[in-house]
């Protein structure tokens, strides 16, 4: 773990060389490739709380509700191939997600908004230090407190791993920014990918899959880990919990902003869309290395080959006070007794790569909105690039501050899910509304924006206070989960955003979309390979453009047909069990093939293909940086954004800070 810890740092200062102005900082001056921003993006975006989270539902549920996520197949298609909101935000060129919003609506609702997402993106943010510092104390067996040496102190080793995690997640943000953030991730995250398949041979090994149907199996009549039709019982994750992942998956696409700065990142929206599409198959080893882990967990806590583990396991959770902090630890602490030396060292390096790469990812978003959407629209008068980047790293660090006192105080009572679900509600609750009304309505107005906005403000602030106090009055638990409440929120704000657009409309002509996404006489040419014109109709269908090379069809192409594949089996499967019901043993083959055997045999021919696409990406960036032309305007401020003269011969193209 040092040793990779050491060899990061070193790659981290080759980095600093390279940010030279704020653009970079923030969005690494818009020159990432399609490779960079799909490695990167999956170690910055998906933290040990991530994991932990994973785990937790793995652990109560088993593989069954997996089944439910069918319904989202196809929204997963149309918004990868459409480019569904992330190409029309990467044509406006904001450098934010608020700054698009000024550019749209106004600057009042840019720093409404700017708040709003801040305030919810750092209470989410909160537990993430500590669910982390948690997995390694308990997975490297650590004591919950030490004494310093000379003092008759005892600290919490709880505090003292956050700090160095966090510490470790500021040194690599403020090195670079964004740049810096990118080509670290990047190389955590080619290393992974051979490191999943390791831990993955490992657990095959020691653990064959009819242990873990057995152990699957062992699930109460009406709570199956194995056959989503026998889960009439299971209350928490059924079908209605995917189908409102579904629906606000649709709906709040691209409305957290966590991991913002790669929403700005690519060097073209096209090659923004094209990391969407080669997505799935990355993920691959990383997703069939969780299931394992987990099933792993499982077994070696059921059956009775492994009692003696078992017993330790169950010796080490019943000194954990706190009951939902028990459920969190349950994998760690299974695979710290069962994993052998040498392995367990490798997933320990994998989880802190995955640690700090999400908390300096995190930072770095919660950081940057604040100062790009509440401190500098407030400033009349602009900074210089390098009091702009100062300001920016000390934001940063506040983060850190807030999420380490958070984290050290707050106690979880909990799924680590339903906690994301209605804190992210006082942002995602609205802003979905408020983003896709902005993209795509030209009638929607900056009224009904703040309407919105605030309803799933109020039902984000409800959720989180409600519940507790008719749990502390009445004894149980609140009748509506967090799930439920967001989905309230969303129908909510999305209902108020329309009806306030149209009884209120605005005094001032449609708005001009074409001149804020950068299209037809405004075309930025750098942005877009070619022009958008469809070769046929069943190409225009499934999203394909004139900017789509032949590799870049055959991917997309086969994006849809493995999509299409498993809807189909999915939307089959479900019509025979409703009049024909499947064994829990048919189930458990049909979990064999398609969450162990399918993904084993694609993920080592996808590490490889993306550590190569990886190293061709970080050299290009590399290049491109050496030679690009910075602009000290662009810095995510909006000035001049007015219409220009119509009768213009040759109409003026906006800057890329919104200056006409």
């Amino acid at each position: 773990m040092i040793v990779a810890v050491v060899a990061l740092r070193l790659v981290s200062l080759s980095t600093r060389r390279y940010m030279k102005g704020v653009s970079d900082f923030l969005a690494a001056n818009r020159l990432a490739g399609r490779y960079l921003l799909t490695i990167a993006q999956e170690m910055g975006s998906f933290g040990v709380v991530s994991f932990v989270a994973i785990f937790e539902r793995l652990m109560s549920a088993g593989l069954a509700p997996d089944w439910w996520g069918g319904f989202q197949i196809p929204m997963g298609v149309i918004i990868l191939l459409t480019g569904w909101v992330f190409y029309r935000f990467r044509e406006t060129r904001a450098l934010t997600m608020a700054q698009f919003l000024e550019m749209r609506y106004s600057r009042k609702f840019r720093i409404y908004a700017g708040l709003l997402c801040w305030t919810s993106g750092i209470l989410n943010f909160g537990i993430f230090p500590a669910v982390a510092a948690r997995f390694f104390i308990y997975f490297c067996g650590l004591p919950d407190h030490f004494v310093l040496p000379g003092l008759e102190v005892a600290v919490p080793s709880i505090a003292v791993v956050m700090l160095i995690d966090l510490g470790l997640a500021i040194t690599f943000v403020n090195m670079g920014g964004q740049i810096s953030v990118m080509i670290t991730e990047c190389v955590q995250g080619m290393f992974c990918g051979f490191a999943f398949m390791v831990v993955v041979a490992t657990i095959l090994v020691k653990i064959h899959w009819g242990q873990m149907v057995e152990a699957l199996s062992m699930a109460p009549a009406g709570q199956s880990m194995l056959n989503p039709f026998h889960t009439s019982r299971v209350t928490d994750f059924n079908i209605w919990y995917y189908l409102i992942a579904m629906f606000g998956g649709f709906y709040s696409y691209m409305s957290w902003q966590g991991t913002s700065g790669f929403n700005s990142s690519a060097r073209t929206p096209h090659e923004q869309k094209m990391a969407g599409i080669i997505r799935v198959w990355r993920w691959m080893p990383h997703t069939l290395m969780t299931v394992l882990l987990a099933l792993a967990a499982l077994t070696v806590t059921r059956l009775p080959e492994f009692a003696d583990t078992a017993r330790v396991v169950s010796d080490t959770l019943a000194k954990i006070p706190n009951e939902s902090v028990q459920g969190q630890m349950r994998v760690p602490v299974a695979m710290a007794h069962f994993l052998p030396i040498g392995i367990k060292g490798l997933l320990a390096t994998i989880f802190l790569f995955f640690s700090f790469t999400c908390h300096d990812t995190y930072m770095h978003s919660w950081g940057s909105i604040f100062v790009q959407d509440v401190y500098m629209p407030l400033r009349k008068k602009a900074l210089t690039p390098e009091q702009h980047i100062k300001l920016l790293r000390w934001s940063i660090i506040g983060v850190a501050v807030f999420s380490f006192l958070f984290s050290l105080f707050y106690q979880p009572s909990e799924k680590i899910f339903f906690f994301f679900a209605i804190t992210g509600t006082i942002w995602a609750g609205g802003s979905g509304a408020v983003i896709l009304g902005g993209l795509y309505w030209k009638r929607g107005t900056t009224a009904a924006a703040f309407c919105a906005l605030t309803v799933g403000a109020v039902v984000g602030v409800g959720g989180l206070i409600i519940p507790k106090m008719y749990k502390a009055s009445h004894g149980v638990d609140f009748p509506i989960n967090n799930q439920w409440l967001w989905f309230m929120a969303m129908v909510s704000a999305a209902l108020i955003y329309i009806l306030v657009s149209l009884l209120f409309p605005a005094k001032e002509r449609e708005y001009n979309l074409e001149r804020m996404l950068h299209r037809g006489r405004y075309r930025i040419k750098e942005d877009h390979v070619a022009e958008e014109e469809v070769r046929s109709r069943w190409q225009q269908i499934v999203g394909i453009t004139r900017e789509f090379s032949r590799g870049d069809r055959i991917l997309a192409l086969a994006l849809v047909a493995w999509n299409a594949t498993w809807f189909t089996w999915f939307v089959v499967f479900s019509v025979v069990n409703l009049f024909f019901p499947v064994s829990d043993m048919a189930w458990a083959r049909y979990w064999h093939v398609q969450a162990i055997i399918i993904p084993c045999v694609l993920s080592v021919p996808a590490t490889i293909w993306f550590t190569i696409g990886g190293v061709h990406d970080i050299r290009a960036l590399f290049e491109s940086l050496k030679t690009a032309t910075r602009d000290v305007n662009d810095d995510g401020r909006v000035r001049g954004w007015r219409e220009p003269d119509d009768e213009l011969a040759t109409p003026v193209i906006a800057g890329s800070d919104g200056e006409a």
